[in-house]
């Protein structure tokens, strides 16, 4: 029985060794830096044209992940050489990485919090000369400090254009400040528009939600909210 333990745990451990090998590589600013450096192989840009125009990281190639051909033009990267892959927030990067070693490839890394961890660190982008920089729902640092300071509680989102889960809430941030717009402040934010702002904050996600009384932050969430526990979070504090 002692014996059968030891073979069972012994191929347990092999098979758990060869997926961390074979697995998505998960690095960090400053190591995603040194590797495109010092190594060969092939840096991937996945996000739209227009962020990609708007700051990417040098000697990058760009390939949309919302194409419809995307999964079919990302398997014709070489298997032999490493992948390096990024985005705004890591997620969409990391699902391109993750498609990648299911068809084989070994050798893949992902800038894990993406470029907006990357711009965080002050590692350098480069900005295209026909970039067109998004100004929706644009935010800079000092009207942000005076926003904090409004008489009302101030409930903030901060999304993405690009953030699928920033879409599917926007209706129903756009409904609570219709139906609570003269007792809280609901205020959209696009990080995009708002880098500055957002480098200040250490945003390194989105969507990310935050809500301040008399000026303090007094509850923060990354990640979609139900509009129940925002509601309950309102009225709690009225």
């Amino acid at each position: 029985m002692r014996r059968s333990f030891i073979v069972v745990f012994f191929v347990l451990s092999v098979v758990i060794s060869c997926a961390e090998k074979t697995g998505v590589k998960q690095v960090s600013p400053l190591e995603f830096n040194e590797l495109i450096k010092k190594s060969g192989g092939v840096l991937l840009d996945v996000r739209t044209q227009m962020e990609f125009k708007n700051g990417h990281i040098e000697n990058s190639g760009q390939l949309n992940y919302y194409a419809f051909d995307f999964k079919k033009k990302l398997l014709l990267l070489p298997q032999n050489e490493p992948i390096y892959l990024y985005c705004n927030t890591g997620y969409r990067s990391d699902r391109a990485a993750r498609y990648l070693v299911e068809n084989g490839y070994q050798n893949v890394y992902n800038l894990e919090h993406g470029i907006m961890d990357w711009e965080l660190k002050d590692l350098p982008v480069v900005i295209s000369p026909d970039a067109k920089p998004d100004t929706d729902n644009k935010m800079n640092v000092a009207d942000y400090e005076n926003l904090l300071q409004t008489q009302n509680p101030v409930f903030i989102d901060f999304y993405a254009p690009w953030c699928g889960p920033c879409r599917r809430m926007m209706p129903m941030i756009d409904s609570l400040k219709v139906e609570y717009h003269e007792q809280i402040e609901v205020v959209k934010i696009n990080v995009d528009a708002s880098k500055k702002l957002a480098k200040e904050l250490g945003l390194k996600g989105v969507p990310y939600l935050a809500f301040y009384k008399n000026g303090k932050l007094v509850y923060s969430k990354n990640g979609m909210v139900s509009r129940k526990e925002i509601t309950d979070l309102f009225n709690e504090n009225l």
